[in-house]
């Protein structure tokens, strides 16, 4: 029987992420073709959900709180404690489908190359409701051999290896502690050897309408992903104008404003300069001691097609020892 952890970073959200749990718990063939443990990584500042889980679920979820406040704490913190091979990270405000954990599972399976797994995120409620939250338009993929490859998950649904996770240096708390760590993961799971795939068959629905949405909760969420984007291109050295795919991405998340998307990236960097000077001397440091296998950038991973195929070639080898126990 297949053992997996599954890991929910919490954030006031009580009810829905009760909601969440419970649907868990609905999956076909738990119990039967796999077993759970079910971490609740909760960093609220009171104890409404902590009381609210322990007077529904009992011991049947592992309350943890980490020690630092953030979401990638609060991922790293449930990776940390979790006893199993497999993990899945599932944001709170995440509903799956009855059969998503066994998909993911079997997904895993299937996929010998795939360092980690993603599916579709269907927004739920809301003025989107219904549409994809991702994949979007401007997310890459690439299928080799019937495998779907992406150049990036965007945490909210994410499945991977223990190891592999611990091994890339899991989420980074310091830069990308409140948002964008899965940008982050990703490129460093590429440049470690571990492919991204994606898999259809993984369905969840985020769920629009619920209290303490990061980015639904701030008048201005392009300037975080202004500062992000320039982070990321900074610690990952895209520096000229070959890198399209990048580009591309920037205009999809600024083109909505017309003209004044040009001064809502400024805008939004300037906002939020204090931070990133303060962090520079962090990344400078880590870009010194950054051992990567393959010299992947941002979001350019099918850019460098020799250094793709090199990437996927040796891959099924390099997860052997990650799945040998497992399937």
């Amino acid at each position: 029987m297949k053992e997996v952890s599954i890991i929910i970073p919490a954030f006031k959200r009580v009810g829905q992420t009760l909601k969440t749990l419970d649907l868990l718990f609905l999956s076909n063939g738990l119990d039967e073709e796999f077993m759970v443990e079910i971490i609740v990584s909760d960093d609220s500042l009171d104890n409404k959900l902590k009381d609210a889980i322990q007077k529904k679920f009992g011991d049947k979820i592992v309350y943890s709180q980490p020690n630092k406040k953030g979401i990638a704490s609060s991922k790293n913190n449930g990776a940390k404690i979790a006893r199993f091979p497999i993990l899945i990270f599932c944001d709170s405000d995440m509903e799956v489908e009855k059969d998503t954990v066994l998909n993911t599972i079997t997904a895993l399976e299937k996929h010998k190359t795939a360092g980690a797994i993603g599916g579709q995120v269907i927004w739920r409620t809301g003025p989107k409701d219904g549409e994809h939250d991702r994949p979007r338009k401007e997310d890459r993929m690439i299928t080799v051999d019937k495998t779907t490859y992406t150049e990036a998950i965007y945490s909210r649904y994410i499945a991977t290896y223990r190891d592999v996770f611990l091994e890339v240096g899991g989420y980074d708390e310091v830069v990308f502690n409140m948002r964008g760590e899965g940008s982050d993961l990703s490129v460093r799971y590429w440049r470690a050897g571990y492919p991204l795939v994606f898999d259809e068959s993984l369905i969840v629905h985020h769920v629009h309408e619920v209290e303490g949405g990061i980015i639904r909760g701030v008048a201005h969420p392009e300037w975080g992903i202004a500062k992000d984007l320039l982070i990321l291109s900074y610690k990952y050295d895209i520096s000229d104008d070959k890198y399209k795919n990048f580009v591309g991405t920037v205009i999809a998340n600024f083109e909505k404003f017309g003209p004044e998307g040009y001064y809502r990236i400024v805008e939004g960097i300037g906002k939020n300069l204090d931070f990133i000077c303060k962090v520079k001397p962090i990344i400078d440091d880590n870009k010194a001691k950054m051992k990567a296998q393959y010299d992947f950038k941002f979001l350019e991973i099918f850019s460098d097609k020799n250094l793709f195929e090199r990437c996927l070639k040796a891959a099924d080898k390099k997860l052997q020892n990650s799945r040998k126990n497992i399937f």
